[in-house]
């Protein structure tokens, strides 16, 4: 080494080519790193692009399509002027609406801050519950529960104009899996209230509750409260996966997928779009009389709009005197976002 350094500082000529070497080889290697880095970080990313879970967002750092301010400006005033119609024609008393496109993430919204009962849309929440306490105890979902029907028990929760349409057996051992897939896809209260009193705590549902943006509160009520804001910001979560791990957040839109309620907001949209969503429905009675005073009919979920090309969620909430007016209602509105934001 001592001799090698003695050389160079004889030889004013290998200094200078020794030092353009060194100097050569370290902008090489950054121009080589960034050409790598730049290589490397467009395959992940188009890889993940190309992740074959449909039912959530394939990469949040995907490139946003055009931005649709204008389009959803133009859709919030639409929106406005219908539901003002459908009050001022006394075929509901209370709407609200809120949707997002999961692209731009622009959004509309007319009364989404208004609350309403959840009703049956706690059964989402409820999974997510178990989804995530099955990513620490891997094996709950397999755990058995014997099936008891509580459709028939006179509480005002059992009630349900929209029954479930695939009763399971009563006395029967049934996964937590498959009570998940009755609860979600069929909004079967049995398979829900099994659920609530199985392998979670009512402290435990309150906490994902608060995690998920959904605690809202009423002069102590101690009914579930929520706004058509709140509960489509849970499938954003869903479709972000933000909350819950990709697979099991997967997996709870697709049973969401299979859901049995078509007379709602997916009635009217073209046939071949999949659409993830949750129906709820309440009656409300008066304490004194058991009289029903009004009804409530909501439909929430993610729009898979051109293959899945253009998602976006939606929340219609419904407060009226006739079941088949909200219905309608949640038919004519969804078809008009789809058409705002899509067509």
């Amino acid at each position: 080494m001592t001799s090698f350094l003695m050389y160079l500082r004889e030889n004013k000529a290998s200094r200078f080519f020794i030092g353009g070497v060194i100097v050569l080889s370290f902008f090489t290697g950054i121009i080589f790193d960034v050409l790598l880095l730049h290589k490397v970080s467009f395959f992940y990313s188009n890889t993940k692009c190309l992740s074959n879970l449909k039912f959530v967002n394939p990469e949040p750092e995907c490139d946003l399509y055009e931005d649709k301010l204008e389009r959803m400006n133009t859709l919030q005033n639409d929106l406005g002027v219908k539901i003002n119609g459908y009050i001022d024609t006394k075929r509901a008393t209370k709407i609200a609406v809120f949707t997002r496109d999961l692209n731009s993430q622009r959004f509309a919204g007319v009364n989404d801050a208004e609350i309403f009962y959840m009703a049956s849309l706690l059964k989402v929440p409820l999974a997510i519950a178990y989804y995530r306490l099955s990513e620490i105890t891997s094996d709950i979902l397999d755990q058995k529960i014997v099936y008891k029907d509580v459709s028939d028990t006179g509480m005002e929760y059992s009630f349900q104009n929209i029954p479930d349409s695939k009763k399971l057996v009563e006395g029967k051992e049934y996964t937590v899996q498959k009570l998940l897939f009755n609860t979600l896809a069929y909004s079967d209260n049995s398979t829900a209230q099994l659920l609530l009193n199985g392998y979670i705590s009512e402290d435990y549902l309150q906490k994902i509750l608060l995690a998920i943006g959904l605690q809202v509160s009423k002069n102590g009520m101690p009914e579930n409260l929520v706004t058509a804001k709140s509960y489509a910001g849970v499938f954003r979560i869903l479709y972000n996966a933000s909350f819950l791990q990709r697979e099991t957040s997967n997996a709870i839109l697709k049973i969401l997928s299979d859901s049995g309620f078509a007379n709602g907001a997916t009635k009217k949209l073209p046939k071949d779009i999949v659409v993830a969503h949750k129906f709820g429905e309440r009656t409300i009675l008066d304490p004194v009389t058991k009289q029903v005073v009004s009804r409530q009919l909501h439909d929430c979920g993610i729009v898979y709009a051109k293959d899945g090309k253009e998602p976006y969620t939606f929340c219609i909430m419904t407060e009226g005197e006739d079941f088949k007016d909200l219905e309608t209602i949640l038919q004519d509105i969804s078809l008009e976002i789809y058409q705002g934001i899509v067509e």
